[in-house]
């Protein structure tokens, strides 16, 4: 296997430069972001809940005005579990924490197919290293305007 590797690459060192340059401009390019916003999860909601704060109620009122007709992505962080009875675990938080925010912006106007919940692929106990709420804004994908 790893000598398929070296030759792999060998023989794509000898290509000349426009077969090499080929691949890379037929790459997928992400859509450029039209907006980026970050939040700390408690400015956002209250220790333990999913509802949405007032100022996060403000906020996402006054970015809708602003980032009206594009994608969204709402990316919420999975905070460690606490043992204080708190009454939703860690995936429930993450979801219904998502689902808030993506309720509040098509309630704002935005359109529902361009919101894109970005849930982390495995929940963990353990506490992350940002704890920030991260809302991206980018040119629309013509698939998600389809639907």
């Amino acid at each position: 296997m790893l000598l398929s590797a070296f030759a792999y690459a060998h023989f794509v060192n000898l290509a000349d430069a426009e077969t090499r340059e080929k691949p890379s401009a037929e790459a997928v390019v992400a859509s450029p972001v039209l907006g980026s916003y970050n939040y700390k999860a408690a400015d956002f909601f209250g220790l333990s809940n999913a509802m949405l704060t007032e100022f996060a109620r403000s906020e996402i009122a006054e970015i809708a005005k602003v980032q009206r007709d594009q994608e969204l992505t709402i990316s919420v962080p999975a905070a460690a579990e606490a043992e204080n009875g708190e009454r939703l675990r860690q995936w429930e938080k993450v979801a219904a924490r998502s689902a808030a925010i993506a309720d509040a912006f098509e309630s704002a106007g935005q359109n529902g197919n361009l919101i894109v919940l970005d849930m982390p692929e495995k929940l963990v106990s353990a506490v992350k290293q940002s704890d920030d709420i991260k809302l991206t804004f980018a040119e629309p994908d013509e698939a998600l305007l389809k639907n």
